[in-house]
């Protein structure tokens, strides 16, 4: 303890004696009063600005309240909503879901001059970044007589749900076509959450 004491002497002297290290002490200090200052400075704009978009947000909040009737607006999103989800195919397990996509492209196959028809289930995957949305693949492959072919891709465009033509194949020296098929659906609960 005696030695700190003995360092603080020494530089108390030192400070009185030498106007050199009493002005580098002084100029010290005001550099850093200098930088509080301009920090202080810093938080102060923030303030005034984060003041500013919050008045900014609050005035078009209240000209978006008086200008509209809400209720009727968000009646009527509801309402493309549920319209919306009526075009999509619904099913509750990605079971179903593959299920349905086969039943249909059987349905479809029939009355049409497609021989030996296979039809399998494909991918069943969830649509990254849309929430609820699964897309499910199914495959067909099939002979068929010319003239079939476009009657299996009217049907396809057609049909009142929607369906996708991923991939069609069409060799006619063989006469043989293969069909990858999607169909999006809503109402599929993911794995994790039958699980429960």
């Amino acid at each position: 303890m005696s030695a700190m004491n003995t360092a603080l002497r020494r530089a108390g002297a030192e400070f009185a004696e030498n106007a050199r290290v009493r002005l580098g002490v002084w100029c010290i200090l005001g550099i850093v009063a200098a930088y509080g200052l301009l920090v202080q400075s810093d938080h102060l704009q923030d303030a005034r600005d984060a003041y500013a978009a919050a008045v900014a947000r609050s005035a078009r909040a209240e000209t978006l309240r008086g200008g509209k009737d809400w209720t009727r607006l968000l009646a009527a999103e509801r309402e493309a909503n549920r319209t919306l989800e009526r075009a999509f195919w619904q099913a509750e397990t990605e079971g179903v879901a593959q299920a349905r996509l086969q039943a249909t492209l059987t349905e479809m196959v029939r009355g049409l001059d497609l021989r030996r028809p296979n039809i399998r289930s494909g991918v069943s995957q969830a649509v990254p970044d849309v929430p609820g949305v699964w897309q499910v693949q199914t495959r067909l492959t099939c002979q068929y007589r010319p003239g079939a072919e476009l009657q299996m891709l009217y049907r396809l465009a057609t049909h009142p749900k929607k369906l996708v033509v991923e991939r069609l194949d069409v060799r006619r020296e063989t006469s043989r076509m293969t069909l990858i098929v999607s169909a999006y659906f809503v109402g599929i609960e993911p794995e994790q959450d039958r699980q429960r």
